[in-house]
């Protein structure tokens, strides 16, 4: 047996196909769970193996724990000559060939010792600029300028396209960049070109490039050096690029611009799981790849290694109703396994409920917590999961982000709860003196909390003994004396009704400008702030209707005996996580959660008409499940005190049913 029949001998016959590729372009698409990681360290490992040396490829992966993954893999099939093998993300490749070829290009006014900002930076220098204009930086918020030049940067256009005047680099899609200009007012946009020329003074000024810049100011590069190009195309005869589903367009263009007339490229990725639009990427850079590189090959991985029959089959009944797709269905060896089970609960609380008995279920048949994932669409569903979780005294942990009860919104929005409870809690009083900025600053907050030791006063009242003596300086005084009347009558209305603790919270960060505050913050999250907030208010008026007499003195202390629960036991823990989060990863049993109309899919994406995007993202959901997947929502959901009747999401019919005879093979269940 030969070295390359060595290498591929474990491989099934398209995957074997895929790895013993050799020159010109090849896409390859890979189902979820089809082994495509395995796949292209296997095709790696052949070029070694047929004496390409190691430092003509390059690996191109979305994360760095890809590419040490990769790495080590590709090490244990041909040995430590694959570690000379440039494996990188696109933007860490981009740093090192920028510093290489940096001089080459003096046009774009840095030289190799660069230095990179990272967000902070970023929006200091905005702020600096939104300031030289004399602009109101509430008014006119650097994030926002920030989050219009990133998407413009990742499309390869520059401050003059936003005043209508098209570049001539010919990196740029004008009609896709002409359509984002008309979304947004002339005015804006004419004020962002001017801005984003500023920030890129500045920019160059301090030999900085911001993040986006390395993919853009690298692909610019290669476009109008011929002899950096052309050293590139020589040293890097092959090129790999993973999850090229979510490549944007400067990104594609890097692509196309170093493989060059040789178009030594191979692709791998899966249309069916492009859910980063909102991240710029560009589902289009894999369904049109043939047209980018011409004479491209085509391999199909659909033979899924991970999931059961019934759980390939909802997933393939899913993702038929998308029209923008590369055809291809998965199928499985695996055993049929248990039928996909979806149900409806008759409130988002008893929801949760119904999820962990069943997770409760699962351990007394002999399973671990660490084997229960709950994924949902936007993080903010986690809070009923979570109470419910902490009440069980079950083990959780939530992935890629903070607990419900651990977000700064959350812990400043009960601070001002904890304050009026406790008005003497200086812990919650510094906490929420400057959310939102009062102009009070570290030697105000000193002054307050001395004058209401010396006083024996609480805080709330040396908020107006500080104005009405003159410690503190005007905007100061104003911002205290204003919370001190806000608080005042907070108290007020709770004397008045003791029971009805959740209006007065919902009034009090209102009124305070709290929760506008949060609506202004940044326009890149893809979950807002105050909705956050929203969802704490909703589990306030929750807690009233199930302890009327509990107040909120009860209502803080279920929260505090909740976290008091709140401990982890190693690495065996029920899993929360939003699907975007989830995407990669694998469990034997998962809940898909709020499979509702407005949640999954998202009202939003309903309203702009990208539907496929989210039913791409509940095909992403439903295949990390490997043997048992659950499909759950709500009759009812309280939204801030209200009950709103919910739809069923129009995905569970798609995926369980679905056209014709075959829906009898995948039954829905019913709740226990």
């Amino acid at each position: 047996m030969s070295s390359l029949d060595a290498i591929v001998s474990s491989l099934n016959p398209a995957q074997r196909e895929a790895a013993l590729h050799q020159d010109g372009p090849l896409l390859v698409i890979a189902g979820a769970g089809a082994g495509k990681t395995r796949t292209a360290t296997h095709r790696l490992a052949c070029l070694l193996a047929r004496g390409v040396p190691p430092e003509a490829i390059v690996c191109i992966t979305f994360t760095n724990k890809a590419a040490r993954e990769m790495r080590e893999r590709a090490v244990a099939l041909v040995g430590r000559t694959a570690e000379r093998v440039m494996i990188r993300t696109f933007h860490s490749a981009a740093v090192v060939l920028l510093r290489q070829y940096i001089g080459h290009f003096p046009q774009c006014g840095r030289t190799p010792a660069f230095s990179v900002a990272d967000p902070t930076v970023q929006l200091a220098l905005l702020k600096e600029v939104v300031a030289e204009r004399n602009f109101d930086l509430k008014a006119n918020r650097p994030e926002s300028f920030l989050w219009r030049i990133s998407r413009y940067k990742n499309e390869m256009a520059d401050p003059e396209t936003l005043l209508y005047r098209q570049p001539s680099n010919g990196l740029m899609d004008w009609e896709r960049v002409r359509q984002m200009i008309r979304e947004t007012d002339r005015y804006v946009n004419r004020l962002t070109a001017e801005i984003w020329q500023r920030y890129e003074e500045k920019l160059r000024k301090n030999n900085l490039l911001d993040f986006d810049d390395l993919i853009n100011l690298f692909t610019r590069m290669l476009q109008e050096q011929p002899d950096v190009r052309a050293d590139v195309q020589r040293r890097f005869a092959y090129l790999q690029v993973d999850e090229f589903q979510d490549t944007n367009v400067a990104q594609l263009h890097m692509v196309k611009l170093m493989t060059g007339e040789r178009q030594n490229v191979m692709a791998v990725g899966d249309d069916a799981q492009s859910i980063y639009s909102w991240r710029s990427a560009d589902i289009r850079c894999i369904l049109e790849f043939e047209r980018h590189f011409p004479g491209a090959r085509t391999i199909l991985l659909e033979q899924n290694y991970r999931s059961t029959g019934a759980i390939i089959r909802a997933a393939n009944r899913l993702i038929a109703h998308n029209a923008g797709q590369r055809p291809k269905r998965l199928f499985t060896t695996a055993p049929e396994g248990r039928p996909v089970v979806a149900f409806e609960s008759e409130t988002d609380v008893a929801e949760a409920h119904d999820v962990v008995a069943r997770i409760q279920q699962g351990v007394a048949a002999g399973r671990r917590w660490g084997d229960f994932a709950i994924l949902f669409r936007t993080s903010i569903q986690s809070r009923p999961f979570e109470e419910r979780l902490r009440e069980a005294g079950i083990p959780y942990q939530v992935v890629g982000g903070p607990r419900f009860y651990d977000r700064r919104e959350v812990q400043e929005s009960l601070g001002y709860l904890r304050l009026l409870y406790n008005p003497r809690d200086s812990v919650n009083f510094e906490r929420v003196l400057n959310a939102p900025r009062r102009g009070i600053g570290e030697r105000g907050l000193q002054r307050l909390l001395a004058l209401a030791a010396q006083r024996d006063v609480d805080l709330i009242q040396a908020l107006r003994l500080a104005v009405e003596e003159g410690q503190l300086q005007e905007q100061a005084a104003e911002g205290a004396l204003r919370l001190h009347e806000q608080l005042i009558r907070a108290q007020a209305a709770l004397d008045r009704r003791p029971g009805r603790f959740a209006a007065t919270a919902e009034a009090l960060l209102q009124e305070t400008g709290y929760l506008e505050y949060l609506e202004q913050e940044d326009q890149r999250r893809s979950e807002r702030r105050a909705e956050v907030v929203r969802s704490l208010i909703s589990a306030m008026y929750d807690y009233e209707r199930r302890s009327p007499a509990g107040g909120l003195g009860g209502y803080l202390d279920h929260l505090s005996l909740l976290e008091a629960q709140d401990e982890e036991s190693g690495g065996d823990v029920v899993r929360l996580q939003t699907i975007h989060s989830a995407k990669g990863l694998e469990y034997p049993v998962v809940f898909v959660v709020g499979m509702e109309q407005g949640i999954l899919p998202n009202q939003r994406a309903l309203e702009e008409g990208n539907l496929e995007e989210e039913r791409r993202l509940c095909y992403v959901a439903i295949t990390r499940a490997r043997e048992e997947l659950y499909l759950t929502g709500a009759r009812v959901r309280s939204e801030r005190g209200e009950m709103v009747i919910t739809r069923p999401s129009q995905f569970l019919a798609e995926a369980l049913r679905g056209p014709g005879p075959a829906a009898a093979q995948a039954p829905v269940g019913a709740a226990d």
